[in-house]
């Protein structure tokens, strides 16, 4: 599930397990960088971890527990989604927002 705010500065990718609800985790990407959220226990999600520059090289990522396991449980949810190439910098976040 992907959801883009308001003032579009950031895009919200949730795990979404097939129920079209969020969610605990997801990851929040900003034009120049990105971080694990989480809606446990909050109303609005709130960064898990520390943020990452983009773009990622995700070879170097393996390893961080709640950032990879994000990313490979949305891919799997989501084969279509825009996600890792967003996070690689082969797709623009303002590509992303459109």
């Amino acid at each position: 599930m992907k959801t883009t705010s308001v003032d579009h500065t950031y895009i919200d990718y949730w795990q979404d397990y097939g129920t079209g609800k969020k969610s605990h985790f997801g990851i929040r990407v900003w034009a120049d960088r990105c971080s694990v959220i989480t809606n446990v226990g909050a109303a609005s999600p709130n960064l898990f971890g520390d943020s990452r520059e983009l773009p990622i090289d995700l070879s170097v990522t393996e390893g961080q527990h709640s950032l990879n396991n994000v990313i490979e449980e949305h891919t799997h949810r989501h084969p279509d989604s825009d996600l890792v190439a967003v996070l690689t910098g082969k797709k623009s976040f303002k590509d992303a927002l459109e």
